[in-house]
């Protein structure tokens, strides 16, 4: 057995730095990878991974570049297992540089057009590509699976030279110190451990999905998409309408990429107000949730879903809001929840607000539009509104204690929302 040789002709500073830096970001990238959900949440996600990808591809080619220009270290080991180590450092290469550029292609060729900026700052065109967007999916998930390969056969050579041959190999890339051997000896075993089970793992459950496409879009979070579908004769003009702008927002949505999904605060408001023959009767829901994905620089491509629970409706009174309940009112019994889907969101100025949308409530489902302005800046936010609702196009009021009842409600709401 070889003795160990404290100190081997060693690579330069930047060849090393470089060595380190990729190693790390492939090794956060696989991870990565497989950690991202196959939904709107993890928008962000997969924008960090191709910004991750790129900076990977462009400090390989630094690496590249000076591994041709600058003098290195001679090989410490020839034969088969010089050819293999050698093998396993070109395939490094190619995967470093391929697999990138398929998520690229990925991304270029996917059915819907999601704008990439590296790290949120750097726009990154598409590669001018046409064809089958799944061909470059399935090229880089087999090039990823290839660099865990590799990875793990690098880590075993490295440990194989440092504790079997003892040539000090490994010292030739790590640096200066025992303290940074031993970390590098550290980080080497980690990433092994982390890598095993994604390697056995990774034709299961943990599937890579680097296109948008993939991410189930914040609509079909929000509620069950619905069949667009040739208005019939049954239908009316407003309805096929309504129909045409919701397939119209659809392609909006997928044109500018998911929005974000925002958390209502505790403490917010929804109160109701009616005319009752000049006196005017004031109430409010008390328990009532909503789904928003919104991004307020692009409105038209929000997918927004309020739910109110019928039941938690009161005026004050005792017997008000018993009647209330009732059949000629909201028969919450039968029908427990209200439900609000926008289909058209828009700007109407700075800050402002129109969305367009169906109010389900009382077994009706009718066209109901609000209006709202957004306060605040950056992931928190304050939302007023209010919308006007014809009682009488769902059946709401009929009896005869309904008879001083004006045919229009009020409805205004507050509360505050974020997002991470």
């Amino acid at each position: 057995m070889n003795q160990f040789n404290p100190s081997p002709a060693r690579y330069s500073g930047v060849a090393i730095l470089l060595h380190w830096l990729i190693a790390a970001a492939l090794a956060g990238q696989i991870a990565l990878g497989h950690a991202m959900p196959r939904d709107a949440s993890g928008f962000a996600l997969y924008q960090l991974h191709k910004s991750v990808g790129i900076t990977i591809l462009v400090l390989s080619l630094l690496r590249l570049f000076w591994r041709f220009t600058k003098p290195r270290p001679a090989a410490m080991e020839g034969g088969f297992n010089g050819f293999l180590a050698g093998a396993v450092h070109w395939g490094f290469y190619a995967v470093m540089i391929l697999g990138p550029l398929s998520g690229w292609a990925l991304v270029s060729t996917a059915p819907v057009n999601v704008p990439t900026l590296v790290f949120g700052v750097i726009p990154l065109p598409h590669l001018p590509l046409a064809g089958d967007s799944e061909i470059w999916e399935e090229a880089h998930e087999i090039i990823a699976s290839v660099t865990m390969v590799l990875f793990l056969l690098h880590v075993a050579g490295a440990l194989r030279h440092q504790f079997l041959i003892r040539d000090g190999l490994l010292a030739r890339m790590a640096p200066a110190g025992k303290a940074g051997l031993a970390l590098l000896l550290g980080a080497g075993v980690i990433a092994t451990w982390a890598l095993v089970p994604r390697l056995v793992g990774s034709t299961g459950e943990h599937e890579h999905a680097d296109d948008e496409h993939e991410v189930a879009a914040p609509a079909e979070l929000a509620a069950p998409a619905a069949e667009t579908e040739a208005p019939t004769a049954e239908e009316t003009p407003v309805e096929a309408a309504a129909e045409g702008a919701e397939t119209t927002q659809d392609a909006a949505t997928a044109e500018a990429g998911p929005p974000p999904a925002w958390t209502i605060r505790p403490g917010g408001t929804l109160r109701f107000a009616v005319d009752n023959g000049g006196t005017p009767i004031a109430g409010s829901f008390s328990s009532w949730t909503g789904d928003i994905a919104f991004d307020p620089e692009n409105p038209q491509t929000a997918a927004i879903t309020i739910r109110v629970q019928l039941a938690s409706a009161g005026l004050g009174d005792a017997t008000q809001d018993a009647m209330l309940q009732g059949g000629d009112f909201f028969a919450s019994s039968a029908n427990p929840t209200a439900v609000w889907r926008s289909t058209r969101v828009t700007s109407t100025g700075s800050g402002r607000y129109r969305a367009e949308g169906n109010l389900s409530l009382k077994g009706a489902s009718r066209p109901q539009a609000i209006t709202f302005t957004l306060g605040g800046s950056g992931n928190r936010r304050s939302v007023r509104g209010n919308a006007t609702i014809d009682r009488n196009a769902f059946g709401v009021g009929t009896g005869p204690d309904a008879a001083g009842l004006a045919g229009s409600v009020s409805l205004d709401f507050a509360f505050d929302a974020t997002t991470r």
